[in-house]
């Protein structure tokens, strides 16, 4: 099915993860076919190739030529599962790409692009082609580290992250990890192109625009937590940051590699950053790992999460 000169039919108001789908189709198609996918809300009447493209929610706005009849198996698609197939409708060669939620028509778009033939001048799909797919595991992420540890993530400005960000979106990643200005790692790099707590707020912006989840490794590195005021300022040190971003789903923290508190003054301050986490962001999540635990440490906070069953802790890792 040749679809060179195809346009992407959408509905006619979109959320903006499924703006950022239909962005991503049409630059990345251009990069690779060099060719211009245009956009419409109206299917075309000249027998033009059609990307019929949105939510299964919305089938009488983008695909008519499919609302009559749509695939039966849609209906058992799970949040993020997606629907792809080619034929023809009308008068038209058409590609019908329905998820049953935005960030679905995000992993949707994803596949298109994985099973497209492309090269310059031309672009096409097999006839025929069907799939009706959702993902095994809800929580598919990546760890992004802005710090001076890796081989290249601290050099990226903000466009290579967007695409890297696409190209984690392709494979179905649907939560991303970031890292906080202080960590065990140098507080700069020579190869910065912004401040870290600068870039991780555009970070969890672009991820947000993209739909995904946005976790925070967050490790707990002050030498005392068995004193109140290192607490105190610790919470204030964490309120800095967590008010910056414009989202944050869950805070992951590492009871060791870095930071070794014991069980019982990690808990204590996790209760309060947890408090004050979900004063700005009311549906974030807590997790603990208790990795670098001795044996008696071990012991201690199974028996904490055992007998006093901590309301504010989401899960354990």
């Amino acid at each position: 099915m040749d679809l060179t000169r195809a346009v992407i039919v959408h509905p006619a108001r979109l959320s903006t993860p499924e703006q950022k789908a239909i962005a991503m189709l049409v630059e990345e198609v251009e990069k690779r076919a060099h060719v211009h996918w245009g956009t419409a809300t109206q299917w075309p009447t000249d027998g033009t190739a059609v990307i019929a493209l949105g939510q299964t929610s919305a089938w009488t706005d983008f695909a008519k030529a499919w609302s009559e009849a749509p695939p039966a198996d849609t209906g058992a698609l799970a949040t993020e599962g997606f629907h792809l197939e080619s034929g023809v409708r009308g008068n038209s060669p058409a590609v019908l790409l329905t998820g049953k939620s935005p960030r679905a028509v995000l992993f949707a778009v994803g596949h298109l692009l994985r099973q497209l033939r492309m090269a310059p001048g031309h672009a096409a799909l097999p006839d025929g082609y069907h799939l009706t797919t959702s993902p095994k595991y809800p929580l598919r992420g990546h760890q992004l580290g802005y710090r001076p540890k890796t081989h290249s993530y601290d050099a990226w400005d903000l466009k290579i992250w967007e695409q890297y960000y696409r190209d984690l979106i392709v494979f179905g990643i649907n939560a991303v990890e970031l890292i906080p200005p202080r960590s065990d790692d140098a507080a700069d790099s020579p190869h910065f192109p912004r401040p870290p707590l600068e870039m991780m707020t555009a970070m969890s912006k672009l991820a947000d625009d993209y739909g995904l989840d946005v976790w925070i490794w967050y490790p707990a590195l002050d030498p005392d937590y068995s004193k109140p005021e290192q607490i105190e300022t610790a919470v204030k040190e964490g309120r800095a940051g967590f008010e910056k971003l414009p989202r944050i789903d869950a805070v992951l923290v590492p009871g060791g590699d870095p930071g070794h508190p014991p069980p019982r003054p990690l808990m204590n301050l996790l209760e309060r950053q947890a408090a004050s986490l979900r004063s700005l962001h009311p549906r974030s999540q807590m997790w603990i790992s208790p990795q670098g635990f001795s044996t008696v440490w071990l012991d201690e906070f199974l028996s904490i999460l055992k007998n006093e069953s901590p309301a504010w802790l989401t899960g354990l890792v």
